[in-house]
């Protein structure tokens, strides 16, 4: 199973709402606001490259045989065919 770690974009992009719009100017010679976009902005980029980092990854392979000689007779498959199809799920952790 595969965990999804939510918690540091989530803090980052409280930490840059608060400084675009609950901090206004309080510090001189610094954009506040700038810098408050630039970590929503990261904290999102984060948030969905994790989300798609983590996906669950499987692939599934259909195997199918031929099988002769079995006595009966498969619709389709001519006299004595019979064909046998399995699926294989390969689920990647």
């Amino acid at each position: 199973m595969r965990v999804v770690n939510v918690g540091g974009p989530i803090a980052l992009g409280v930490i840059g709402a608060i400084l675009y719009f609950a901090m206004s100017d309080m510090l001189q010679g610094v954009d506040t606001k700038m810098i408050g976009l630039i970590l929503m902005a990261a904290a999102l980029l984060w948030l969905v490259v994790g989300l798609f980092a983590n996906r669950p990854r499987s692939s599934v392979t259909t195997e199918r045989t031929n099988v002769q000689g079995t006595g009966g007779v498969a619709p389709g498959h001519g006299p004595g065919g019979q064909s046998v199809e399995r699926e294989v799920r390969h689920d990647e952790l």
